[in-house]
């Protein structure tokens, strides 16, 4: 076991490294907003911290229904756009979790669990992306339906796709960094025989045994 002062460095550069992964995060969310307006960075941070808050004591994201609540009522286009924003930006975390744990395997990595979430996720992000095809093809009658909730999808072109891209990229290599870190806290104190790594970190939070496999914020609760 390691000194506690450097467990104790780990795990606040871990929490330090999540931080900065919220901060791309918000910019990348600020991104689907700005479509129509531009919206107060206050307002967007405290309606992602509260909905962190709810989900780190209940599963299933019920505090993505709060954070886009929250964010809604500052918000010219209202709770409907709001929430339509955060599907979006769940989307395309579980895209991204996708094609990590396909990393994670073809490096052969983490074994029978990885190759079991990696298929799961891949299942799971193509469904979306269907989901996805299916909402613009039927976008006009989807709009009748529920015009503010539709918008997002409708109205992607007007995204800087790459500074999306950039941003995503930054918040996950921030996230993976610190789970990595998490990793050597854990290993630090005495915990997993020394082989608890970055990918057993993420199979814990994301992978299919996980207690809330549908909680894709998990880093965020972290934070």
């Amino acid at each position: 076991m390691q000194p506690f002062g450097t467990i104790l460095l780990l795990l606040l550069a871990s929490a330090a490294l999540v931080l900065l992964g919220h901060v791309f995060r918000l910019l990348r969310w600020e991104q689907f907003i700005r479509i129509y307006e531009y919206p107060q960075r206050r307002s967007l941070l405290r309606a992602m911290a509260g909905g962190y808050a709810v989900n780190f004591l209940l599963p299933f994201h019920v505090g993505d229904f709060l954070r886009a609540a929250l964010a809604g009522r500052k918000m010219k286009t209202g709770t409907g756009f709001a929430f339509a924003t955060v599907i979006m930006d769940r989307f395309l975390d579980v895209w991204v979790v996708a094609l990590l744990f396909g990393g994670f395997r073809l490096a052969g990595l983490g074994g029978a669990a990885v190759l079991g979430a990696a298929r799961y996720y891949l299942v799971f992000a193509l469904l979306l992306a269907a989901a996805l095809v299916l909402v613009v093809l039927l976008r006009d009658l989807l709009k009748r339906c529920c015009l503010a909730v539709c918008s997002i999808f409708n109205d992607l072109r007007r995204v800087n796709l790459w500074r999306l891209l950039l941003n995503t990229i930054l918040m996950w290599g921030a996230y993976l960094a610190s789970y990595a870190v998490l990793g050597q806290a854990i290993i630090a104190c005495g915990g997993a025989g020394g082989s608890f790594g970055l990918v057993e970190v993420f199979n814990m939070l994301f992978g299919v045994k996980s207690v809330d496999v549908t909680s894709l914020g998990v880093a965020g609760s972290l934070g």
